[in-house]
């Protein structure tokens, strides 16, 4: 995992194939929002680590990871682009069984908003909290 861009405002990582970068981002979330409460930090690393895991398992690469503080918002955002614009994501189903097919459905329940930007040649899938 690489830092290929960096801002005032917000970071961007490039990430590869594997799972480690999971934990990698996991751990430099955590880092660079030293100032989030305990409970609203857990909340934007469970948000980043469903949306990095849809990214890793079922989207193509080049993937990137966004990490941004909208201080005129009071939000933190963390974003996950990958290179397949026509699959968006889809919410699992309650209670269903596994613990597979629920990232979507945890994001929904813990981020203030989340959403899909879709483009001509990637997505972006975002949530946010409330700092």
């Amino acid at each position: 995992m690489d830092v290929v861009r960096r801002s005032s405002d917000h970071v961007d990582f490039d990430l590869d194939d594997r799972r480690p970068s999971v934990r990698r981002a996991r751990r430099w979330i955590t880092a660079n929002v030293p100032d989030l409460d305990q409970s609203t930090r857990l909340d934007l690393l469970m948000i980043a680590d469903a949306l990095l895991t849809n990214a890793i398992e079922h989207a193509t690469a080049p993937r990137r990871l966004r990490l941004s503080r909208l201080r005129d918002r009071h939000v933190v955002r963390v974003e996950v682009f990958d290179a397949s614009p026509q699959l968006l994501p889809v919410l699992g189903k309650p209670g269903g069984r596994g613990l597979h097919h629920r990232g979507l459905l945890l994001v929904n329940r813990l981020a203030s908003r989340w959403g899909v930007d879709p483009r001509a040649r990637y997505k972006a899938v975002w949530g946010e909290v409330v700092v």
